[in-house]
């Protein structure tokens, strides 16, 4: 039966179940790993050997089980809760060796593989799960430029920040009316990896909202300090190029991110007010809590006139649409370019983060049309398919040029429960996605 151990003591040997060999999913195996990853957590140098049966490696590939194996191990002996004053003594506790011994050994060389990424891609899964789940008095935008520039200097990548004086100089009046009713400043943030090798460039777009109440359109109180994960694209972006950066991965990327904190001021924006967007849009703000899709928009447009992508996708917590759509097992994607397409889902299946497509049809735009301003932040009238209305807000702010994807990841960001290799709390979704979707554009 999957899931069912039997523990030799004398031999300090735990034998886990796996059920019926045809019947054995991949994800319901792995996720048994992260409770040993937590267990590990309770012993000073306590280490494992783990044993993989000739039948389990010929039924999946061993690079992939390898992979995710020490994923959820590395996920599950990290811990999150790092303001627990009580569980102080668990971080001062070593992780001891963990070792893969496949019975097969013609495959251990493709193991290799899937351990030595798995040691870079984790650590930047767990940043950006660390940095997810600090609350926004202690991740505030400034604190987002500092992690980024702390990324920058460990892979030697090229960082830009644009503060206020710098966004208004340049026109990015999304930012601005975002920010407006904060103490904080917003930002935009560009990090830069160019490798001599890269034939293609790829621009990753992240939201970064440090917290968002929703501004003068205040969100209801009940489940509103879950919006500490509003920054959670923004966090998968800059960790996923400093992944890309280690791994080495030959293609030039462009990781930009916006970031805010929606607050209801007197300065706020407000519901009816217009604002100019950095390409030049006037959108009409019907509602301040559709914030995320006006910082996107600036930084999108920015990155398509300054920089040019061959391919571009964004990752947003943007809907709560997407969470009834799909709760909390995929990301939406929306995209009306086939290579793109095709990338994500092969980047999906190999990273196990997982996406679902939603259409990106005009007919889902045309309420967007203000009678005032070029668009609305909002279709009217409460309608549904709001993960669609966003997605083709966006779109008025990408070059058509460009090869560019949405994923709306508002679900898969954070989870109550842990489902397959995604953990609960802040997964980290993205980072795993990102650097296999790197991988994939670099060979097209």
């Amino acid at each position: 039966e999957l899931g069912k151990e039997f523990r030799d003591e004398a031999n300090h040997t735990i034998y886990l179940g796996l059920g019926e060999k045809e019947k054995l999913n991949f994800r319901k195996f792995i996720s048994h790993f992260f409770k040993y990853g937590e267990k590990i957590l309770n012993y000073d140098g306590m280490g494992l050997e783990i044993h993989i049966s000739k039948a389990l490696s010929k039924k999946f590939s061993a690079d992939r089980i390898a992979y995710q194996i020490a994923n959820t191990l590395f996920i599950g002996s990290y811990p999150v809760s790092v303001l627990q004053t009580k569980k102080k003594d668990k971080e001062k506790k070593k992780v001891g060796v963990v070792f893969l011994k496949f019975e097969d050994k013609s495959v251990n060389g493709l193991a290799e593989d899937g351990l030595s990424k798995s040691k870079i891609v984790a650590k930047h899964v767990n940043g950006a799960r660390h940095i997810a789940h600090l609350p926004a008095n202690y991740f505030t935008p400034n604190d987002f430029v500092s992690r980024a520039k702390e990324i920058a200097k460990e892979y030697k990548l090229s960082v830009k920040v644009w503060d206020e004086t710098q966004l208004k100089k340049e026109g990015l009046g999304g930012i601005l009316a975002v920010s407006r009713g904060s103490e904080l400043e917003g930002k935009m943030v560009i990090l830069e990896y160019k490798p001599a090798k890269a034939k293609k460039k790829f621009a990753i777009v992240g939201k970064g909202l440090t917290f968002d109440t929703g501004g003068i359109s205040l969100k209801p109180p009940g489940e509103m300090h879950e919006m500490k994960y509003d920054m959670c694209g923004a966090a998968a972006t800059i960790h996923a190029i400093g992944a890309i950066a280690a791994l080495e991965i030959p293609i030039h990327i462009i990781a930009a991110i916006g970031v805010a904190e929606n607050m209801p001021d007197g300065k706020a924006i407000k519901p009816g007010d217009v604002y100019t967007a950095y390409n030049g849009t006037t959108v009409e703000v019907q509602n301040t809590d559709a914030e995320g899709r006006l910082v996107l928009g600036d930084v999108l447009s920015y990155v398509s006139k300054n920089y040019k992508p061959d391919y571009m996708v964004d990752l947003a917590t943007l809907t709560g649409a997407v969470i009834i759509a799909l709760g909390h097992e995929a990301a939406a994607i929306l995209t009306n370019s086939e290579p793109m397409r095709e990338a994500l889902f092969k980047a999906s299946e190999a990273s196990d983060d997982r996406v679902w497509e939603l259409p990106l049809w005009e007919e889902y735009g045309e309420d967007l049309k203000s009678d005032i301003a070029d668009l609305k932040n909002i279709t009217g009238g409460g309608k549904g398919a709001g993960t669609i209305s966003a997605g083709i807000f966006l779109s008025k702010f990408v070059d058509e040029s460009i090869s560019w994807a949405h994923i709306d990841i508002a679900g898969a960001a954070w989870r109550k429960k842990k489902s397959g290799t995604q953990f609960h709390g802040p997964t980290g979704y993205g980072v795993r996605l990102l650097v296999d979707l790197a991988k994939e554009l670099a060979n097209q």
